[in-house]
């Protein structure tokens, strides 16, 4: 009950304050048409920093002014206090400085706080260079504060702006997050979530006007356009956390409320891991060790986006990876950097798509070739035929399970024929999550109270036989080739799934969870 009446409660405090902010900004554009001045709200207004600039931080405190947007020909700036004749004597030296025209707008003193605010975002992101940086002594501080995800969502809400991004970061880092998420839940309020082994987990909401100050150094760090803020943006920035280098993948669309923001946290210093520790029993890890002992021929690996596949091909890839073989990798993007392999990303931009990069590569003579994703019908027939010429190919494909990867190649246009002679393996995977090993599923602060800790794979395998390639010339559905694959041994999935239930390694809500269509 306490729990209900402390929601109404902020609630409420949440309620009053928009509605003082409203009454603020009615009042305000009250003041400019007294004053015969254009109203604007720097909240939500896209401030460059070379703009902000134009006035010294210490000239926009002292005399409450703010530079917000800079034409050929004008400078516009803001104020709470129009009637201040020290402003128009500033705005008179600004025009001598500059060379341009000035125009006077007027702001409330809210709006004038938070852009004021942005001279210090500006100025660590012109210090660290576009980078980034948490250091040994913050992580500890933080870590110190931060025990698990609700002391992190006290320290969000308390946190300054400008310190807010770092702290975002370094609650990820701690808690072992893939990725960040920052949405506009509505007009009002930000949510940010972390994905967590897998699964989304709310952290904290904040007043929407922290988006903008985020979104904006986001943008800096990523050299994204700040200004642009009604088409989607993708870019990517450095940052290190107690001396470990991070790539951070950024992406940003339009939505709803203001714009979402995703970042994806790659650690540049990646220990590869074994078939093993990834999570295939023995029989699937011996059927992939046979099929990339031959020097030809195509290994499919399937599945929904962030089901580790690419993990699994990176796992092959270290164990393949030695002294007299040329591997190659196209990948959009390259996930993790690996020494001894020629790495490189498609750009379609420049018309440096999978099928083109994937000719511009067997023109490089490679023995073993990493697709990262097999999309088109030109990007299969290609692939194909490099498997049947000599070279060994690695890569990934978008089904619900290994027996439907060979009707979705036969729709995506390859010949049959083709198909029969050049698959060595077929891999369809997914990760459940772990049981945490401290607690064994209660929930402790080691696994932030989930019960689980870590992912594990669950997979099914399908070595195409002769009587498999005879389906494959009779282009049979999906249903035909599982029902042989199951024949033959196959074991499914669910059935992988369920033998690490019994090993209480996960739950069998896990593996339903993950494996339900």
């Amino acid at each position: 009950m306490s729990d209900v009446n402390a929601n109404k409660d902020t609630n409420i405090d949440r309620t009053l304050y928009f509605m003082s902010r409203e009454d603020e900004e009615l009042q305000t554009q009250a003041l400019a048409k007294r004053y015969d001045l254009p109203y604007i709200n720097l909240i939500s207004y896209p401030i460059l920093g070379d703009v902000l600039y134009l006035v010294p931080e210490h000239d926009a405190r002292e005399y409450f002014i703010i530079a917000y947007l800079k034409s050929a020909k004008e400078i516009k700036i803001a104020t709470p206090n129009p009637g201040n004749k020290d402003v128009q004597q500033y705005l008179v030296q600004l025009k001598k400085k500059t060379g341009l025209d000035t125009s006077l707008s007027v702001c409330s003193r809210t709006s004038f706080t938070h852009a004021v605010s942005l001279y210090l975002v500006f100025m660590e992101e012109k210090a660290t260079k576009q980078k980034l940086e948490i250091s040994e002594k913050e992580k500890k501080e933080y870590k110190g504060k931060i025990k698990d995800l609700e002391d992190l969502k006290n320290k969000l809400v308390k946190v300054s702006t400008s310190d807010m991004l770092n702290v975002i970061f370094a609650g990820a880092i701690a808690v072992e997050a893939s990725d960040i998420h920052l949405e506009p839940e509505d007009e009002d309020i930000l949510l940010i979530r972390y994905r967590v082994d897998g699964v989304l987990t709310d952290i904290v909401r904040l007043p929407i006007a922290t988006l903008k100050t985020l979104s904006s150094r986001i943008k800096f760090l990523s050299k994204l356009k700040i200004d642009i803020t009604d088409k989607p943006q993708d870019g990517r920035f450095d940052a290190t956390v107690s001396g470990v280098p991070f790539d951070i993948r950024v992406s940003i669309i339009p939505a709803d409320y203001g714009e979402s923001i995703v970042m994806r946290l790659l650690p540049r210093k990646k220990e590869f891991i074994t078939l093993e520790e990834l999570g295939f029993n023995k029989k699937h890890t011996e059927m992939i060790n046979g099929a990339i002992t031959k020097t030809h021929g195509i290994i499919f690996n399937t599945g929904p986006t962030g089901s580790g596949k690419t993990t699994t091909l990176y796992a092959v890839i270290t164990k393949l990876n030695k002294p007299g073989v040329k591997i190659m990798t196209l990948e959009d993007p390259i996930e993790y950097r690996m020494k001894g392999v020629d790495q490189s990303q498609v750009n379609v931009g420049k018309d440096y798509t999978f099928a083109n990069g994937l000719r511009s590569l067997l023109r490089q003579d490679p023995d073993i070739m990493m697709v990262g994703e097999v999309r088109d019908s030109d990007t299969a027939k290609i692939a194909i035929q490099a498997a049947i010429t000599g070279h060994l190919v690695l890569t990934t494909l978008h089904t619900n399970s290994a027996p439907a990867a060979i009707p979705r190649l036969i729709d995506m246009g390859v010949e049959p024929y083709l198909l029969a002679g050049s698959i060595n393996l077929i891999i369809a995977q997914r990760l459940v999550r772990r049981l945490c090993q401290d607690c064994h599923g209660k929930g402790c602060p080691k696994c932030n109270k989930t019960g689980f800790k870590g992912r594990i794979a669950i997979s099914e395998m399908l070595k195409p036989t002769p009587e498999m390639d005879q389906l494959i010339k009779q282009k049979a559905t999906i249903a035909e080739f599982t029902k042989l694959a199951k024949e033959q041994g196959m074991i499914t999935m669910e059935e992988n799934g369920m033998e690490k239930v019994r090993q209480g390694i996960t739950t069998q809500k896990e593996v339903e969870r993950v494996c339900k269509e």
